[in-house]
């Protein structure tokens, strides 16, 4: 079905205004005057019905192809509170002016009259198109017309304000929320800093090496920390001004992976890290620092939502055309609801958002950078407990351009 022009039903003076539009989009297609007559007649007493009851009608004129053959018709539709039966007068006499009639109360509301457009006129779907083009384009013809139609235009640039100023608001909202966690995590590793700094020059005096390099190792873990977080700050201020700079090489994946395993395993100290490599070498071009942040942000995320001693899986596959790198948790999964989110900017699940710290930004980050390597990426639950990420690098095939 195609939409040729439609009209609200408000009062009266729109009941003509259908007639006439009707009648403009019968003789559009040149059929005969008594037919145009006919079915714009029957399109205006089902709009008559509608007025009578509400001013909440809207008539849609249309166009539709069965096996090839073309015919004419209107919708009107009106609010499900509002019962209309076919026994109404109105309606009667509709219903032996047009061959097709169809009223639907049940579900939307919806009257349907329809007329056969004869073969020998030879429609085609060209002559719909420019039909439809013809009606969004045609001018008002009459005062109450021009009228209507201003009214309906200060309508909708009044919604339109109304939606930049809720859009003005949440982001406004949503930006004083981030500002807001950002000073927490960042003065959170800070403290931590400057407090095992003293402890560490404490026993540095007291002649307590042992003491001293523990402390020594916890500044080094809250500077580490500190790093990824000024880091994404500054990597989502890159991002939304479009200047991520990517220093693409091929690599190898197993040689790759095999030499960022140890940064990972002191990324998560606290959970068993098993990488399974490819069965054979994959050689993918890509930018090794960017990769080496997705998989930091997607091995942390794991760490945090799951419990100490558990482990987490890095594994991957391929098919002839991309790689697929899995990155496999046994925390406490995502919720349905989230799934789709999870890699919205600022996004953290309210849920659990004040158990865990985090800006909401690093999988964002991290599509973002999945992106820009013509690569895809998702998340999924596991049938038991966890999670899993999967995201995907463009292979290069055997004899293929680097490039």
């Amino acid at each position: 079905m195609t939409e040729i022009t439609r009209l609200s039903l408000e009062n009266e003076m729109d009941i003509v205004v259908a007639h006439k539009r009707m009648v403009n989009v019968a003789h559009f297609f040149s059929l005969p005057d008594s037919t145009q007559t006919t079915v714009a007649t029957a399109v205006a007493e089902v709009c008559r019905v509608i007025v009578d009851k509400t001013d909440k009608g809207l008539l849609t004129i249309y166009v539709k192809k069965d096996h090839g053959k073309y015919s004419l018709g209107g919708q009107v539709t009106w609010p499900a509170d509002i019962v209309v039966r076919e026994s109404e007068e109105g309606l009667r006499y509709v219903q032996l002016l047009v061959p097709e009639f169809h009223l639907e109360q049940k579900y939307a509301p919806v009257i349907t009259v329809c007329i056969g457009i004869p073969r020998s006129l030879r429609v085609t779907d060209k002559m719909v198109n420019e039909a439809m083009e013809h009606f969004q384009s045609v001018k008002p013809a009459t005062p109450y017309e021009k009228l209507k139609l201003r009214t309906a235009d200060l309508h909708w640039q009044a919604g339109e304000q109304e939606e930049e100023r809720r859009c003005s608001r949440l982001l406004d909202e949503k930006k004083s929320e981030f500002i807001s966690i950002a000073s927490h995590e960042l003065k959170t590793p800070l403290t931590s800093i400057v407090a095992f700094t003293k402890l560490a020059l404490q026993t540095g005096a007291a002649g307590d090496p042992a003491k001293t390099q523990r402390y020594i190792e916890k500044i080094d873990s809250q500077v580490n920390k500190l790093h990824i977080l000024i880091g994404q700050l500054l990597d989502l201020s890159t991002i939304e001004s479009g200047k991520m700079n990517y220093q693409m090489q091929e690599w190898g994946w197993n040689g790759y992976l095999q030499d960022l395993i140890p940064l990972l395993e002191h990324l998560v100290p606290s959970h068993r890290l098993f990488w399974q490599p490819c069965i054979t070498e994959v050689r993918v071009r890509m930018d090794g620092l960017r990769m080496e942040q997705v998989l930091t942000n997607l091995v942390g995320n794991a760490a945090k939502y799951s419990n100490a001693d558990t482990q987490i899986d890095i594994d991957c596959s391929c098919d002839a055309d991309n790689l697929t790198i899995r990155v496999r948790d046994e925390g406490i999964g995502i919720s349905e609801e989230n799934m789709s989110r999870i890699f919205d900017k600022y996004f953290r699940d309210e849920a659990v958002a004040d158990k865990y710290s985090g800006f909401g930004t690093g999988l964002y980050i991290s599509s973002d950078i999945i992106r820009e390597h013509k690569g895809t990426i998702r998340a999924e639950k596991n049938e038991s407990v966890g999670s899993a990420f999967y995201f995907t690098l463009p292979r290069i095939k055997a004899g293929g351009p680097v490039a």
